[in-house]
């Protein structure tokens, strides 16, 4: 019990607060975004390739494998809208962007239900495929790294992203030390 009382104690300590039973099944903990905002981002990468050098460089053994690999991602995009209607997916990004290394689609998830819904039908329905899920807390990169989830083989993403977004933050920060916060 001893042990119980000083886990709540250090969680209350780092602002920590207890749900109401309810509550955890309709919002996420905070720091998670609630709401009208995306709690969770659910990212399903894939390999494309050009010819057979990207291919070898993808550690794929031919073009055959990239194509099964882009088939299985379309399949389990067209199962995704018809079994999940309601969580909002974007468009395929044929290239690696910001963090990711590797073309992907995203799908995300804004209710603790639909995270309990998707997540395990993900994990059984992923195919070859690796995902990324990670939380939105306004911490980009403790959301991709500490608070990630892997499905599939994890994929070395490009910190180095998150360090020009911090560095842009600092900027902006300053530039509001300066002038003042933009009041439209």
């Amino acid at each position: 019990m001893r042990a119980i009382r000083r886990l709540f104690s250090t969680l209350t300590s780092t602002g920590y607060k207890k749900m109401s039973s309810i509550d955890r099944y309709t919002q996420f903990t905070s720091p998670i975004r609630n709401g009208n905002k995306v709690g969770f981002d659910v990212h399903v990468y894939f390999h494309k390739v050009s010819g057979p050098n990207d291919a070898k460089n993808h550690g794929l053994n031919n073009l055959q494998d990239d194509d099964h690999e882009v088939r299985n991602m379309r399949a389990i995009r067209d199962a995704i809208k018809e079994e999940f209607p309601e969580l909002e997916m974007y468009g395929i990004r044929d290239r690696a962007i910001g963090p990711h290394p590797l073309p992907m689609f995203e799908v995300d998830i804004s209710t603790p239900a639909q995270f309990g819904a998707f997540i395990p039908w993900l994990a059984i329905n992923h195919g070859r495929l690796s995902v990324l899920i990670h939380p939105n807390t306004g911490n980009s990169r403790r959301d991709h790294t500490q608070g990630a989830i892997w499905i599939g083989d994890k994929l070395d993403l490009k910190l180095d992203t998150f360090e020009k977004e911090e560095e842009m933050d600092e900027v902006a920060r300053r530039l509001e030390d300066v002038f003042g916060k933009d009041r439209d």
